[in-house]
């Protein structure tokens, strides 16, 4: 009988993982190593810093901080900054150091683009496809007009492109991931393989009790992005309450320079909000886990009305917590929610529809209960930190195998 070695696997982020909204990519990578980890292999997070190293733990991971020398931040792409030929040595060199058999980056700035040239032999890199910087661009109607910006998302179209197709593997979120980003970049790659995102195991907790206060409360968790949609759910604000008149509504999530006039989302949002009702909306601005599980225990109705979705982890995260959820019909929910059984899809960019589906929810308590039992347990036979890190845990020595 053969006994598989435990693997050394590193995953890298450019954010930290415990600082990281919620949906983001070092929220992913948390949930990722501490999986990895559960399953009896050595999990290290790298963490892209602007300058200075150290280490730090996150629980049983190691969390190594990658900075850069001081003098390369002032060096021009790709010489310097996060994604330059100098961070590909420093990640090189920890690489080594700790013997890993594999290192997962995400495709954000294109990270690992020189890694292929200094790689330690033997070491495994995956690119994992979470959203490109051109599909977020093209979906948020990117308005750069200065020869600057257009540079900087050329070489930032680059990189990315370049850590893809230079990668030993390519993993995807989503096939509707895969296929955008292989247009978007002009990716020559047929192995891209599918797998979702884990949900964060601390949303699968037992419901403890909360303080749920009287008025329904309709909630959206994501960043204030275009392509998140949150003026849909704003836009249908009073069609809600002329009928239900008591619903508060609360929007849980960072503010960007995303509105049609490039500037605050959520001033943008504000400006859209009748005066006599601006009292019924909250904007909470960035919390953390823990504080959005509350969120979602005090939620009635959950809703995502993006106009994009890799995947969905907000709307997983919800149903885990055991809330009905609303959703577009972007390709990312599609995949996982199934219309009137396990939640409700508004199809196209439509308000009313929108406001007639939360509408829906808000009057039949039975039909909300059925579809949150049915999301919960879809959910949970999913995505649960333990059967996705298994899944990819099996794929990955799969992959290093055959190199070898």
């Amino acid at each position: 009988m053969i006994v598989e070695r435990p693997l050394r696997i590193g995953f890298l982020t450019p954010e930290y993982p415990t600082e990281s909204y919620t949906g983001g990519i070092g929220s992913y990578v948390r949930q990722m190593a501490r999986s990895v980890a559960d399953l009896g292999h050595s999990a290290f997070v790298f963490l892209s810093v602007p300058s200075g190293d150290g280490l730090t733990w996150d629980g049983p991971v190691p969390v190594y901080r990658v900075g850069l020398p001081a003098l390369a931040s002032f060096l021009p792409q790709p010489l310097g900054k996060y994604s330059g030929v100098i961070f590909a040595r420093r990640l090189a060199r920890l690489t080594r150091e700790l013997n890993l058999d594999l290192l997962e980056a995400p495709d954000f700035a294109g990270q690992t683009a020189f890694l292929n040239l200094v790689k330690p032999r033997g070491l495994h890199v995956v690119v994992r496809l979470h959203t490109c910087s051109s599909i977020c661009r093209s979906l948020d109607g990117d308005r750069s007009v200065s020869t600057g910006n257009r540079l900087r998302d050329n070489l930032q179209d680059f990189l990315e492109r370049r850590a893809i197709q230079t990668a030993n593997s390519v993993t995807a979120i989503s096939r509707a991931t895969a296929d955008l980003t292989k247009k978007m970049l002009r990716i020559q790659r047929d192995d891209i393989h599918v797998t979702p995102n884990p949900v964060n195991d601390l949303f699968f907790s037992p419901e403890k009790t909360v303080d749920v206060p009287a008025e329904p409360i309709v909630l959206f968790a994501g960043r204030l992005q275009w392509l998140k949609g949150p003026d849909l759910l704003i836009r249908c604000l009073p069609q809600v309450l002329q009928e239900n008149p008591t619903v508060r509504f609360c929007l849980a999530g960072p503010d960007t320079n995303t509105s049609p006039e490039g500037g605050s989302m959520r001033t943008y949002l504000t400006s859209l909000i009748p005066e006599p009702m601006r009292s019924r909306v909250e904007f909470t601005g960035f919390i953390s886990p823990e504080q959005l599980l509350k969120r979602y225990q005090q939620a009635t109705v959950c809703v995502f009305p993006s106009r994009w979705e890799g995947f969905g982890l907000a709307a997983a995260e919800a149903m885990a917590s055991g809330k009905a959820v609303v959703v577009s019909d972007a390709p990312g929910f599609q995949q996982f929610i199934s219309d009137r059984i396990s939640g409700l899809i508004v199809k196209g960019e439509d308000p009313r529809a929108f406001g007639s589906a939360i509408g829906l929810l808000l009057r039949d308590c039975h039909f909300r209960q059925t579809l949150s039992a049915a999301g919960r347990n879809t959910v949970h036979t999913r995505f649960r930190g333990s059967i996705v890190g298994e899944s990819i845990v099996t794929f990955y020595r799969n992959r290093i195998a055959h190199n070898n």
